[in-house]
């Protein structure tokens, strides 16, 4: 029986942990430093969250906030990052990844601690992602400085005038 579960960095059962980075390494290598391509967990942060779709410990849909350090004119931006938005190929088209955006999607516009959602995605989702709310910002005003980083479409959810005119990220999430 497929259930929506939702879990602190510390909870996620690192069964679901290794299908969400097996599915990371698979789909997204190209995205990935060579010094992260080994790595056995996902992000560290205690504040992140995650919001599965799991038939036990199989699972099904992923996706996770993240909460970036980031401070611009000494004030701390109150930014939900999501990312590791996946469905296993073989549950897609069934609404599990509907089902867990819309709780992440809802978990960020009633948490008093974000002012706004972020995410980066291919040009090709954009239509998943409207259907919840996002909205794509225009080009240019989140530069991604990592050498060789994606050149993704960002969208956000909630009060996008929380970000300066042009956000500078050394990386992406």
């Amino acid at each position: 029986m497929i259930e929506d579960l939702t879990f602190t960095r510390r909870d996620l059962p690192r069964e679901l942990e290794i299908q969400v980075l097996a599915f990371m390494r698979i789909v997204w290598s190209d995205g990935w430093p060579a010094e992260d391509r080994s790595r056995t967990r996902l992000w560290e942060d205690d504040r992140a969250v995650h919001f599965v779709r799991a038939d036990g410990n199989l699972l099904v849909s992923h996706a996770q906030v993240v909460v970036p350090q980031l401070e611009r004119g000494g004030r701390r931006l109150r930014i939900a990052g999501v990312g590791g938005v996946m469905t296993y190929p073989h549950f897609r088209g069934q609404g599990h990844g509907s089902a867990v955006m819309r709780r992440t999607t809802e978990h960020i516009l009633t948490d008093p601690s974000f002012d706004v959602g972020m995410l980066f995605c291919e040009p090709e989702v954009t239509p998943f992602y409207e259907r919840f709310r996002w909205a794509t910002l225009p080009a240019g005003r989140v530069i991604q400085l990592a050498p060789g980083g994606p050149e993704d479409v960002v969208m956000t959810v909630g009060d996008a005038t929380a970000l300066p005119d042009v956000l500078r990220l050394e990386w992406s999430w």
